[in-house]
């Protein structure tokens, strides 16, 4: 019986006053705590509660003694009538004040990584970039995109980047295939802003072979040989470093412009 009463929404203690108090009828807080179990300093907060709740009643016996009543069991109907306005109220009055909660909720940024293989898979973690919102950092060797499994649909995909009106900026790695990747270029330069970077000027970076993309709180490091695998971290803090890098080597690249300049003299 004390399972089924405190499954109703009162605690042990109060289950066990109450029980207490609906076989014995009257009774003082001597009788009820005996009766019980558990000693008159713990009745005394039970009974108190249990009339809050509106299941107990007391009056002043003979003497000084008070003596408290159980109130007819349909009482327990009303308190868990009345538990349960109270908590929909509480559920309201949380959803009122949830945007305030964020707005000052401070959290440690856990990384989202997402991992993808294959040519389908690049061209997915690629297309994720379509949907930005800013900018697209790019740090890239056309050997990748140049290849027949990518070079059509690299067409349509910077295509589609211009049609939505989606600015990148590019480092290119300077060799023939970029060259002749640039020279039929399908897209709007427009919103594409091309820089060289002269292999030389990164040691070890001839067998490049990939694409770094930094876009939103995204960066998107991508691997085109020896296996086609590509790797798309979201995390905010670690963007702010590699954005602060790559301004570095923007800094450093050559201009398109100015080095096709110099290829006319």
């Amino acid at each position: 019986m004390e399972n089924l009463i405190t499954q109703l929404g009162l605690d042990e203690t109060e289950g066990k006053v109450y029980l207490a108090l609906l076989e014995l009828g009257p009774a003082t807080v001597a009788e009820i705590t005996k009766k019980a179990g558990i000693n008159r300093t713990l009745g005394y907060y039970a009974l108190e509660k249990l009339g809050w709740y509106g299941l107990v009643d007391r009056a002043t016996g003979k003497g000084s003694k008070m003596i408290y009543t159980s109130e007819n069991p349909n009482h327990l109907v009303q308190h868990i009538k009345n538990k349960k306005k109270q908590w929909e109220d509480k559920l309201v009055n949380v959803e009122k004040v949830l945007p305030k909660l964020f707005s000052i909720y401070k959290f440690a940024e856990k990384p989202v990584i997402k991992y993808q293989e294959g040519t389908q898979g690049l061209k997915n973690i690629y297309s994720e970039s379509l949907d930005s919102k800013t900018e697209i950092l790019s740090i890239a060797d056309f050997e990748g995109w140049s290849w027949p499994e990518f070079k059509t649909w690299g067409e349509g995909y910077n295509r589609e980047r211009s049609k939505r009106k989606i600015h990148e900026r590019i480092i290119a790695l300077d060799t023939p295939t970029a060259r002749t990747w640039m020279k039929y270029y399908k897209g709007s330069m427009t919103y594409t802003h091309i820089k060289w970077l002269k292999p030389n000027q990164l040691p070890g970076i001839e067998d490049f072979f990939g694409e770094i993309n930094i876009f939103e709180s995204k960066v998107v490091f991508v691997t085109h040989k020896p296996h086609k695998i590509g790797v798309m971290i979201e995390s905010t803090s670690l963007v702010k470093i590699l954005k602060a890098l790559y301004e570095l080597a923007w800094n450093t690249a050559v201009p398109l412009s100015q080095l096709a300049k110099k290829k006319k003299k």
